[in-house]
């Protein structure tokens, strides 16, 4: 008996019809990649933009741009790289401005804000570095946003000073304006080596954070507890 071999001729044009399809998909998704990574890129710059231009005119090149009687806040940093006694780079200039600015008579209270070990090292550091004016430790300060509500919170009609990096001021001053303090900043030396490099790269990456930590209303990492005043002074 003769048999015949079956064929399928509809299979080339099901095949080809199936190619087309992935084809398009594949081309509309590179597309959506792309607009999308286009996106990010606008918004990272436009955020570094946004918060810079708040620093524009308030970076004090001298103490004596800053207002008389200010409350300064000297944001947090590690002294040494973690696990190693190496300088972080940041830490040393930060004393230094903040030592100068105190030395000048121009602050009445210094804040040292960050985790407890930041806030208690710099505040030794400063004494040991002369300083006489009044130290209040804040071991809250965990984030940059932390340190800035709860200064308004203690400190709410006082004219606030940052001490920090410039790139880190700008920052927090941004946050400050949106959070109705009246504040102004005394940069520190960017400070040596590659770590204050990438610290201000890093920062590049804080700051479309801060705008959506405000806009999405964040918390704070450690709320202010509502029966307490002031600070205790060192």
């Amino acid at each position: 008996m003769l048999k015949f071999k079956q064929t399928h001729p509809d299979r080339p044009l099901a095949k080809e019809k199936s190619g087309v399809i992935v084809d398009f998909m594949s081309r509309w998704l590179k597309r959506g990649v792309g607009v999308v990574i286009a996106l990010m890129a606008l918004f990272l710059v436009g955020t570094n933009a946004w918060l810079w231009s708040a620093g524009w005119g308030r970076l004090a090149a001298t103490p004596d741009e800053i207002p008389a009687g200010a409350v300064m806040v000297l944001l947090g940093t590690d002294e040494f790289v973690q696990g190693t006694q190496e300088h972080s780079g940041t830490f040393r200039p930060r004393i230094a401005a903040a030592a100068e600015l105190a030395r000048s008579g121009r602050v009445k209270l210094i804040v040292t804000s960050g985790t407890d070990v930041h806030a208690r090292v710099m505040a030794e550091r400063l004494r040991a570095a002369g300083v006489t004016c009044p130290i209040v430790e804040d071991p809250y300060g965990w984030r940059t946003l932390d340190s800035v509500l709860r200064v308004k919170a203690y400190y709410p009609g006082d004219q606030i000073v940052f001490v920090s990096q410039g790139w880190h001021c700008v920052r927090a001053l941004w946050l400050a304006d949106h959070a109705g303090l009246k504040s102004t900043a005394y940069p520190a030396a960017f400070g040596e080596g590659w770590r204050p490099v990438m610290g201000c790269l890093r920062d590049c990456l804080a700051k479309p954070k801060a705008v959506l930590d405000l806009c999405l209303g964040n918390p704070l990492t450690a709320p202010v507890p509502a029966d307490q005043g002031n600070l205790p002074h060192r």
